[in-house]
């Protein structure tokens, strides 16, 4: 892959992006091999033949440590090629992917930790209580906005997700998403429940982040060599201080993937690569940038054009979800 361009931007998935077999597609290359090899040392099993088993990664805890590791496998198989991100970005739990893959955490205490997070989520709310759902269509923003200050006061909705002018996520318990869900088809968008989801990204989670606080202050912090742009706020830093801050803040705040979006340009980004086996936030950062080329790294080697989508439900977090 010589004589790539400058100034790409990478984006990592979160959960929604763990498939069989997406990690084996990287396993030709010595730095991927690399990665995969320690994380399977962390957790103690090969994680490759436990990864390629799709009932497996219906398990939350796999389908976290999966996307995270793959993002940081095709990051860096990507890098030893010849790529040089000027930035780096993930969507949820792929945000600690991104912070390994540009080198502001170690991969191993980020594997740990990821495993330890998302067992913590499963004393959160069960998603029969409480979950998340996706609001699409034009001006979802401001129609998600409007039912979480109509039915959310004192309670649990909020809004968790601001992925695009086209796509909001909303987290609560069932009986608000239930009300939530007559209000946005009042409006005429869609509304669609993300099936076996915790309620992520809003005051529902505020016991299990008291939970992390402690792994979390223990984690060993580095200045990264390339901006990266936290989920909670959505501005690029290599300030290892700030990072650290929005990490804290990561499961009771809303993810910023729009302003992310907007940043990923600002920071000098001319394309971006996504990794990961299908397109999950290219769509989502078409939605805000429709003529910046987008490309998705399936493998070594393997880059292709993300095409534009039908007018559709577009993004990670439709993905499998329920009307």
């Amino acid at each position: 892959m010589t004589g790539l361009a400058p100034g790409a931007a990478v984006v990592l998935p979160g959960e929604d992006s763990a498939r069989p077999g997406a990690l084996d597609a990287w396993l030709g290359d010595e730095a991927a091999r690399d990665v995969v090899a320690e994380a399977s040392d962390v957790l103690g099993r090969d994680v490759v033949p436990w990864w390629g088993d799709p009932l497996n990664l219906c398990d939350p805890v796999t389908a976290h440590l999966a996307a995270v590791v793959t993002g940081v496998a095709g990051h860096r198989s990507l890098v030893a090629a010849g790529l040089q991100p000027v930035v780096v970005a993930g969507h949820g739990v792929g945000e600690y992917a991104a912070l390994v893959a540009a080198g502001a955490l170690p991969l191993d205490q980020v594997v740990a930790f990821v495993d330890w997070r998302a067992e913590a989520l499963s004393h959160a709310p069960r998603p029969s209580c409480a979950g998340m759902a996706a609001v699409v269509g034009p001006g979802a923003g401001e129609v998600a906005r409007s039912v979480v200050a109509e039915l959310g006061a004192g309670g649990g909705l909020t809004v968790a997700s601001l992925d695009g002018p086209a796509q909001v996520v909303l987290s609560g318990s069932r009986e608000e998403l239930e009300q939530a869900r007559a209000a946005v088809t009042a409006a005429g968008l869609d509304m669609v429940r993300l099936r076996g989801r915790a309620a992520c990204h809003g005051p529902l989670m505020r016991s299990v982040a008291d939970h992390l606080a402690a792994p979390l202050a223990d984690l060993d912090w580095s200045v990264p060599d390339v901006p990266v742009v936290p989920n909670a706020d959505g501005r690029p830093t290599r300030d290892p201080d700030q990072l650290a801050r929005c990490l804290r803040a990561h499961l009771t705040s809303p993810v910023q993937w729009e302003a992310t979006s907007q940043a990923l340009v600002g920071a000098g980004a001319t394309w971006v690569v996504e990794v990961g086996p299908a397109p999950t936030l290219g769509p989502l950062i078409r939605q805000v940038h429709p003529d910046l080329p987008l490309l998705l790294a399936t493998g070594p080697g393997a880059l292709t054009p993300i095409a534009v989508p039908e007018p559709a439900l577009t993004g990670p977090a439709p993905t499998g979800g329920e009307r």
